[in-house]
């Protein structure tokens, strides 16, 4: 460390150089006569010059930053105190007409920020005699047409500009670090050029993004650009004009599927504009990007404020709820909604618009349309996933009917609606069933969700482009959705590649398994069930393969068996002792003991207003009463319950409270116990969530079969079975809920906005809360099946539920998550067939087929999607490839396009073009090299 601290401190003084002892400086190493005073920093080497040869020197690098020794250290200096000028106008030539200006050049530069003298050339070139002609061809942006006084070097926007893109830096932090190395101590008082450089950092971006789009080889140029043409199109997404085969649109419906567009669809609720109305605001791009056209998209929002939507999804997604809620009146705009390529993630020409309130449908409507209408009106069939799909695509075709200009004609277009996999969990199981990608045709893997990664990269720019305007922030958005797209245009390669080498052994295995299960199966009986998927496939309204027969929750089932058993006995002339039945006496106990369990929670919360005391009083004085009629009737299934109470006192006067994990034992184990406990237990004796319900589960081994009438006992086991079967039921659904909210708030809430916060948050602890419970009640069964029959065969049903059990299930077919996280048994339980559901008679063999046909509908999905994802793989990688080589050669037509003017323009545009063919030619040839080893290996073909 003291090397580098010693070299670095060595970097402030005069080094090495041999000093003039007379003066104590060294001599000059140039003209090596005068003595050297200033150093460049941005040179090599620590020699000293004089101000004359610092300036001979630095007439081409006018902007290196240079010092100035006063005897005892380095002081600032600059080029422009030593007198160096600069000649404008003829690409660093001399001038024979120069004109030198009075005002010297602000120039911000990547070293800094600089004054530098300069002359402009006088010469009558055409086309080249004006200022900012002269400044933009020294490499200059000027911040202003008229007069400019401010210019920002072209290295130094390169710089921001990559910057902004990838890491999201703003331009005051950029500005502001110039400033930092300019003037570290804040002693030369610079005057800010801030706007200067906003306002040149914006047209910057407007012109880079024209000339991409081909606008300089266009005789039109920038005023005849045309909706869309400036955006970076997804090459391996389905083009008619540009990637698809001959015959395309009469191919079989089998096939239909690789030549449809798959769109994702969701909004972001980060990306906002702050209400601000007296700001002036000027559009320079307004339609021909990402973004759609704001006037017509405002006359449609006009046309169609007032329309109603109506829920119909049990879910709670934000996207239901919120969306007729009012506006923030900070913000003119509250996020955006988009629709891009669900398989590459690719941001769609006229697939993104501002949202006003909420995530309505006249706004998502229009966005879906647009992009639709504008980039695929040839496509026939559509993949729609949006996170509310069975609500939104309800009325869907009558919508789109109101929408003049945008319609979708329903005897043209084939159009499904999905729910992304992760969202689907939250909904429930209708939804999870009928909008499921695992069982749609056609989609392969796609999974919906890619969307949220590209608001993720987005997200970062969310606290700059709300301060801007209107317009300059629907250009820095564009900006960044086709910076995003360009970089995946150079990850595509791989990312097809790697998504083959999933695929082909996982579509292997999956066969190989569902053909070993077809083997178990009569023929006919897979004949049907392949007759019945795809009827369903057809029309939705037919039976669904994958909906599992339901009959009712186990609990209802058990109560049903018993209540059936009763009956069979009162017809044998067994009667019931009394008018409860034994199965309801012991149903209602289970009962009173969740209630138990409820106020115990909501009992821990000592403050509250008056309100809430007052009704957590008056639902205890409730349980209290259920309880002491419930307990009329446990005399009579119970009749030495006398004995156990008086038993239970002589060992332990203070019985332990019942806790909320394990029922209530009235004879301990002989410990020593704290005064704290024995208070806390005389104050609870009296509360009927403490009072022990003494079920057969709560008395002692020695005192249960004299305690409890025939039969009794058996019955407790059976519906303690049945009450984890479906405790554990809730937890999975919990569970499931919770990962949903999580997402949604990392996505959504998670940011400034402290009351959508505190709202997530409080919704967050309720689902905790249920699931807490559920989990304890699951236990609670558990510890009774122990005390009443240790070692049972219930043990093969009720495992033990450890807190590390209960967690989310990964991010696999199976659910959402991490997906090389271990799934927990939760989720491995077999789902049981009708043998095995309480209450049912024995099976049939037909009835043991059908048992199974859920399991073999959703392997048959399985192979079809794995089958599916490797074909629409080959065709996106023929398309990419294809996709490219016609825009090589699109640009090398470019070239010799735009003819009408001077040779010096003419050139640059041919060399531009010429460079932008190489580079698509180039990622076509390499992306080919790449895939055909592993294409070929694979036992695959693929005509490039």
């Amino acid at each position: 460390r003291d090397i580098f601290l010693n070299e670095l401190v060595r970097h402030d003084g005069l080094a090495d150089l041999s000093v003039d002892e007379t003066v104590g400086l060294p001599f000059c190493a140039g003209c090596t006569t005068a003595h050297g005073t200033v150093r460049c920093v941005d040179c090599l080497g620590t020699a000293l010059y004089c101000p004359e040869c610092v300036v001979k020197d630095h007439e081409r690098s006018p902007l290196h930053r240079v010092q100035i020794w006063n005897g005892l250290f380095f002081a600032p200096y600059s080029l422009y105190a030593a007198g160096l000028e600069i000649q404008l106008g003829h690409d660093g030539g001399s001038c024979p007409a120069s004109q030198p200006m009075d005002s010297p050049l602000t120039v911000i530069d990547v070293t800094g920020i600089h004054l530098v003298r300069y002359n402009l050339c006088q010469c009558a070139r055409v086309g080249a005699s004006r200022p900012i002609v002269q400044l933009l061809r020294a490499a200059y942006f000027p911040s202003t047409v008229q007069r400019p006084r401010t210019v920002v070097t072209f290295r130094t926007l390169r710089l921001f500009h990559a910057l902004t893109v990838q890491s999201k830096v703003n331009a005051y932090d950029f500005y502001n670090g110039l400033v930092r190395i300019t003037d570290g101590a804040g002693l030369l008082k610079l005057k800010s050029r801030y706007k200067e450089f906003i306002y040149t950092v914006r047209f910057y971006r407007h012109i880079r993004m024209a000339k991409r789009g081909g606008r300089a080889h266009s005789p039109g140029g920038i005023e005849a650009t045309g909706l869309g043409e400036l955006v970076v199109k997804c090459p391996a997404c389905p083009d008619p004009d540009m990637n698809l085969p001959m015959g395309w649109d009469t191919a079989p419906d089998s096939e239909r599927y690789k030549y449809a567009l798959s769109l994702a669809i969701d909004a972001n609720f980060k990306l906002k504009l702050k209400n601000r109305k007296k700001i002036r605001d000027v559009s320079l791009t307004s339609g021909w990007s990402y973004f759609v056209e704001e006037s017509a998209y405002q006359q449609h929002l006009a046309l169609h404020k007032d329309e109603a939507e109506m829920k119909h999804c049990k879910s709670t997604h934000a996207a239901v709820n919120a969306s007729q809620m009012p506006g923030d009146k900070r913000f003119a705009v509250t996020g955006v909604g988009a629709a891009i390529c669900a398989r590459h993630l690719f941001y769609r020409a006229h697939g993104v618009g501002d949202l006003q309130r909420g995530e309505r449908y006249v706004n998502m409507d229009y966005v879906v349309l647009s992009t639709i209408s504008l980039t695929a009106p040839k496509i026939r069939d559509f993949f729609l996933s949006y996170d509310i799909s069975c609500q939104w695509s309800q009325n869907f075709w009558n919508r789109m009917d109101r929408y003049p200009g945008k319609e979708l004609d329903p005897d043209e277009k084939t159009v499904k609606f999905v729910i992304p996999k992760f969202h689907l969990q939250a909904h429930g199981e209708p939804c999870q069933i009928n909008y499921s990608l695992n069982y749609t045709e056609g989609v392969g893997r796609t999974c919906g969700e890619g969307i949220e990664a590209g608001w993720a990269d987005t997200n970062g720019a969310a606290l700059s482009t709300r301060e801007m305007s209107a317009s300059f922030r629907h250009e820095a958005l564009d900006d960044f959705f086709g910076a995003i797209n360009w970089r995946k245009i150079v990850t595509l390669g791989q990312y097809l590649l790697k998504s083959l080498r999933a695929a082909a052994p996982e579509y292997a295995t999956q066969t190989l398994k569902q053909n070993e299960l077809n083997a178990t199966f009569p023929p006919e009986v897979v004949e049907k069930w392949e007759e019945m998927v795809t009827a369903w496939d057809a029309d939705s309204s037919q039976p669904n393969p994958y909906k599992e027969p339901n009959s009712g929750s186990a609990m209802n089932n058990v109560r049903l068996e018993l209540a059936e058993e009763e009956a069979a006995e009162a017809s044998r002339g067994i009667a019931s002792l009394h008018d409860m039945s034994a199965s309801t006496f012991l149903n209602v106990g289970l009962e009173l003991e969740e209630q138990q369990h409820v106020l115990r929670l909501r009992g821990r919360v000592k403050d509250g207003t008056p309100r809430e005391k007052a009704a957590r009083q008056e639902k205890s004085n409730t349980l209290r009463h259920r309880i002491q009629v419930w307990r009329s009737v446990q005399q009579t299934y119970m009749p030495a319950l006398s004995n156990v109470q008086a038993a239970a006192e002589a060992a332990s006067p203070s019985p332990s409270p019942p806790t909320d994990t394990t029922p209530p034992s009235p004879v301990p184990a002989t410990r020593t116990r704290s005064r704290r406990a024995a208070k806390a237990n005389e104050d609870n004796s009296d509360r009927p969530e403490y009072t022990t319900l003494w079920l057969p589960s709560q008395i002692p081994a020695n005192l249960r079969s004299s305690g409890c009438t025939a039969g009794l006992i058996e019955k407790e086991i059976r519906l303690r079975v049945a009450q984890a079967d479906d405790a554990l039921h809730h937890i999975r659904r919990q569970l499931r809920v919770r990962l949903a909210l999580i997402h949604h708030k990392r996505i959504h809430v998670d940011g400034p906005g402290q009351r959508a916060m505190t709202r997530a948050q409080t919704m967050l602890k309720r689902v905790n809360e249920k699931l807490q419970r559920y989990v304890a009640k699951y236990r609670r069964a558990r510890v009774a099946l122990e005390t009443l029959e240790p070692g049972g065969p219930w043990e093969a049903d009720v495992p033990e539920l450890s807190d590390k059990d209960v967690r989310s299930p990964t991010k696999d077919e199976k659910g959402v998550g991490k997906g090389r996280r271990e799934l927990s048994w939760i989720w491995r339980v077999q789902r049981q067939d009708s043998r095995d559901v309480p209450g049912a008679r024995e099976a049939t063999e037909e009835e043991v087929h059908e048992s199974m046909r859920v399991e073999w509908a959703q392997g048959r999905a399985r192979v079809r999607r794995w089958r599916e994802e490797i074909q629409l793989l080959l065709e996106e990688m023929r398309r990419t490839a294809e996709t490219l080589m016609e825009r090589s050669a699109m640009w090398t037509r470019r070239a010799e396009q735009h003819t009408d003017v001077s040779d010096d323009i003419a050139r640059g545009l041919r060399a531009y073009a010429h460079r932008q063919a190489n580079i698509h030619c180039s990622l076509a040839v390499s992306f080919v090299q790449l895939w055909s080893p592993s294409v070929s290996a694979l036992g695959y073909s693929v005509t490039w």
